[in-house]
């Protein structure tokens, strides 16, 4: 199985010849040296590289339309090689189709990044002013989306980390990843105190102080 944006290649005509393997990614690590001092320094800024996945293909069949293939491998979209996690991409090279037809074979790259999730989300109801999220199997933070109906004043504490919502009335959805709240599809991000919160693998801590009449937190499990 090879999908991108949930269509097999193979729906398209397009045999891949071999599944990568895809490597854990590099970690960026910026790297110094200082006159007057032995060796170097190094910041280990906590995020990794994008990286190239190269697919080798070729068509199987004289009635392709290659027309089709030409707008299905463009852009940005998602690669899955499991149905089970997926990785945001570009198609990074120019496919010379007139040498695909006369040889049937190509390569397509993708710049891919370098953090996997779930395809599908799963959601946790906090249901008790104090609660515990286990999430397991995961390898790397995730950027939620909570959803918090509420009136007044709510501060909600996540693995240490408290944010404050400010004279609310009725559900707030934080987006967590594009720093956004709204409500009712209006932008109310100036309501909020404090950082957006994040997920980690394990154990995750949850409270908050306020009149809350439900509170659900959405994410998908990330893996380098």
């Amino acid at each position: 199985m090879f999908k991108w944006n949930n269509i097999e290649f193979r729906d398209k005509g397009i045999i891949v010849e071999h599944t990568p393997k895809i490597a854990k990614p590099k970690k960026r690590i910026n790297v110094y040296t200082i006159e007057g001092r032995n060796g170097f320094l190094t910041i280990d800024t906590g995020t990794y590289d994008s990286f190239i996945l190269s697919v080798s293909c070729h068509y199987n069949s004289n009635n392709v339309n290659f027309e089709d293939i030409k707008e299905f491998l463009d852009g940005y979209g998602t690669i899955t090689m499991d149905g089970q996690k997926e990785y945001t991409a570009i198609i990074q090279n120019q496919i010379d189709f007139e040498k695909v037809q006369n040889f049937k074979s190509f390569l397509v790259q993708f710049l891919v990044n370098p953090i996997a999730h779930d395809i599908n989300s799963t959601t946790y109801n906090v249901t008790s002013t104090s609660s515990t999220l286990n999430i397991s199997n995961a390898t790397y933070k995730m950027e939620p989306v909570i959803e918090i109906t509420g009136t007044g004043n709510i501060d909600v504490t996540i693995n240490d980390n408290t944010f404050k919502l400010i004279n609310i009335n009725g559900k707030c959805i934080l987006d967590c990843e594009n720093k956004v709240i709204t409500s009712n599809n209006q932008n109310i991000s100036n309501k909020m105190q404090y950082d957006f919160p994040s997920l980690k693998p394990g154990e995750n801590t949850i409270s908050y102080i306020g009149t809350v009449t439900e509170f659900k937190i959405i994410y998908k499990k990330a893996y380098l």
